[in-house]
């Protein structure tokens, strides 16, 4: 496989999104609802695609490992634990940046939606951003420089700037940094992309469902 196979598969896992989301508005597609989230797993699709097809590799080749039962329940739930516990310890500091108010303008959003439906979104994100970002883009960096590191730079720096736009805005994407670095951390420990869609999506399933509090915590109401 040359360099510039790795080049193009790099620019649609890191592109793709934006890619997408042009492709929802040429065609006149809603902003609201599920659909946007049913667009997202045309990513995903694309990059296992060209990795198998293109590529002519295995999903390994993308962090699609498992491993004994015993250390992958313990790895996400370990995960799991970390984010949560993370997010408590460090809402007092949010709080003084004023970030409250930027993420409850994206939560409101969903408090329209049931909870079937968030659980939904929530593991939409899980994989639609895992594979593209955590799986693809650092096991290729990796193989190009030799730098898992700096396959993580980029990939912290591409899933940071995907999320501005008109649900999130830039202060509450500031706040998506910290279960970045965590999925990042997580996923250069274990190399195991099932690992991390998991915790991202586990995450994910707890903020979504608490998404009336922190709405009503931003209005100044009791949750």
């Amino acid at each position: 496989m040359t360099p510039l196979v790795t080049v193009v598969g790099l620019a649609i896992a890191l592109a793709g999104f934006e890619v997408v989301g042009r492709l929802r508005d040429r065609l006149d597609r809603p902003d609201g609802g599920l659909e946007p989230h049913l667009w997202k797993w045309l990513l995903p699709g694309a990059v296992i695609g060209y990795a198998v097809a293109v590529e002519g590799k295995e999903l390994a080749s993308i962090g699609w490992r498992v491993g004994p039962p015993a250390p992958f329940v313990g790895w996400v739930v370990g995960g799991l634990v970390v984010m949560l516990g993370a997010n408590v310890v460090l809402e007092p500091l949010r709080t003084r940046l004023g970030t409250g108010e930027d993420l409850a303008s994206g939560m409101a959003e969903f408090t329209d939606f049931s909870v079937l439906e968030r659980v939904f979104v929530a593991s939409t994100a899980g994989v639609t951003e895992e594979v593209p970002y955590r799986g693809y883009t650092i096991e290729r960096v990796a193989g190009l420089t030799g730098s898992p590191l700096l396959g993580a730079g980029i990939s912290l720096v591409a899933f940071l700037t995907a999320h501005v736009g008109d649900t999130w805005r830039p202060r509450a994407v500031l706040r998506m940094a910290q279960p970045a670095v965590i999925l990042l951390a997580l996923y250069l420990w274990t190399r195991s992309l099932p690992v991390v869609i998991l915790v991202h999506a586990g995450n994910d399933v707890v903020g979504l469902l608490l998404a009336e509090r922190v709405v009503d915590n931003a209005d100044g109401r009791s949750p």
